[in-house]
């Protein structure tokens, strides 16, 4: 029985903290520094005028906190032309992969992309998607 239990618990740790890597990530872009940006462009949701999406960034060098990945899920606003990132984790592994670390988005509000960022190209993708 107990090893029984061992398997059902290595199995579904193993599922919460890989799901983020099944994902249909698709390349959005790299920033000038060789970051890479992704988008699951599959999972796009639209709903009261509001665009939902997820963002996957690969960091060419690890953050001073030793990430080197984040997967973050934004609220898109197309008529205002603004996001809001509603949750993110980062990642010790590339393309979100590993234990998540969970970032407090409660302080994050809206923001306006500025023009020409990688911001501003994630929002214009989401919104003509």
């Amino acid at each position: 029985m107990k090893k029984l239990t061992l398997i059902f618990i290595l199995s579904f740790s193993t599922f919460v903290y890989s799901s983020m890597s099944y994902a249909a990530w698709k390349e959005h872009g790299k920033s000038s520094i060789g970051d890479t940006y992704y988008i699951d462009f599959d999972r796009i949701r639209k709903h009261d005028g509001y665009v939902y999406y997820w963002v996957l960034n690969d960091y060419l060098k690890p953050t001073k906190y030793g990430s080197l990945s984040s997967v973050s899920y934004f609220q898109g606003d197309c008529k205002l032309f603004r996001h809001k990132r509603l949750s993110g984790s980062y990642y010790e592994v590339p393309m979100g992969k590993g234990r998540p670390e969970s970032v407090d988005t409660s302080k994050y509000d809206w923001d306006y992309p500025n023009p020409g960022s990688v911001g501003e190209y994630h929002l214009n993708s989401v919104c003509n998607h």
